[in-house]
């Protein structure tokens, strides 16, 4: 049996996960832009790449890094 530190691909499966509602009243923003305020830590190219790779999700649907929040 393999542990994560003996597997780096398994390290790359272990992501935090995030659930945010949109305040009533949101401007239009991109959402990496509305989430970079919201996770501590997190940078935009992180946020952009998630996106890229469909972990983004929208009402169930994935999104691009260009998706504008508003409510």
């Amino acid at each position: 049996m393999q542990t994560n530190e003996d597997s780096p691909e398994l390290e790359d499966e272990l992501y935090e996960h995030f659930r945010f509602e949109v305040p009533k009243g949101q401007l239009l923003l991109r959402i990496d832009k509305f989430l970079m305020n919201l996770i501590p830590n997190a940078t935009r190219n992180k946020i952009q790449q998630a996106a890229t790779n469909g972990d983004i999700y929208v009402n169930d649907a994935p999104v691009k890094s260009n998706y504008k929040v508003k409510r």
